[in-house]
């Protein structure tokens, strides 16, 4: 799901009104917070995108991470963003929109009563120029991480076992900062074994943010106007 929204964040009072009305976009939040008579709320991001997938043994590892079989989303980020947000949900929260990103094993199998417990890291790629996608690259620099988040909605064992990260910019120390580029998303698990549907969100204050299982559909994705 794409939410667009004018200007960069909502107002305190639009947040309790979108929380009753959209699915996995408003449990992943921005670490901007604000008060009002009393309470503090963290705000809503500007733009949410969404990526359903699915994994099951048709669906082979393509990596390690920390000894453990790690799966791969990749994302283009069109311009410098202040703060990005990811969040990892499974079984998946909603069910596919306009303008949400969707495998075909997901397409495939749907929500069913398999989920695994989402472990999640967000690296920063060598690649800054769309036209080079294609060329492939590696994985430089890991920006952040996260195993389990109580803002998630819990899974079905009642675990508190689902993902969210934040990672802000600096503009003091250039290896922080969040420039235009490929993201690569790395997912794993070190309680279960990855199998089941999911639901990744990635929250940002700037439109045009892709996602793909690979840079070959990245690349299609970006440049397909092109």
């Amino acid at each position: 799901m794409k939410l667009k929204f004018t200007g960069k964040i909502l107002p305190f009072i639009a947040v309790a009104c979108l929380c009753g009305c959209m699915s996995t976009g408003p449990h992943l939040k921005s670490s901007i917070s604000e008060g009002v008579a009393g309470l503090e709320a963290r705000l809503p991001y500007a733009e949410y995108v969404n990526y359903f997938g699915y994994v099951d043994k048709n669906v082979k590892p393509q990596g390690k991470y920390k000894n453990k079989d790690a799966y791969y989303l990749y994302a283009w980020v069109p311009a410098a963003i202040d703060e990005i947000g990811i969040s990892m949900i499974s079984p998946a929260f909603g069910t596919p929109a306009d303008g949400d990103f969707v495998d075909a094993n997901f397409e495939k199998n749907g929500i069913d009563d398999k989920f695994f417990d989402t472990y999640i890291a967000l690296e920063r790629m060598d690649i800054i120029d769309n036209t080079k996608i294609a060329q492939g690259g590696r994985a430089i620099q890991t920006l952040a991480q996260n195993d389990d988040s109580s803002e998630l909605p819990k899974n079905p064992s009642g675990a508190s076992y689902n993902s969210l990260l934040r990672e802000t910019s600096s503009i003091n120390n250039p290896q922080d900062a969040l420039v235009r580029g490929v993201y690569r998303i790395t997912f794993t698990s070190f309680r279960s074994n990855v199998e089941g549907s999911y639901e990744a969100t990635i929250g940002t204050n700037i439109p045009g943010v892709k996602i793909a299982a690979s840079l070959e559909e990245l690349d299609a994705l970006v440049n397909a106007q092109n």
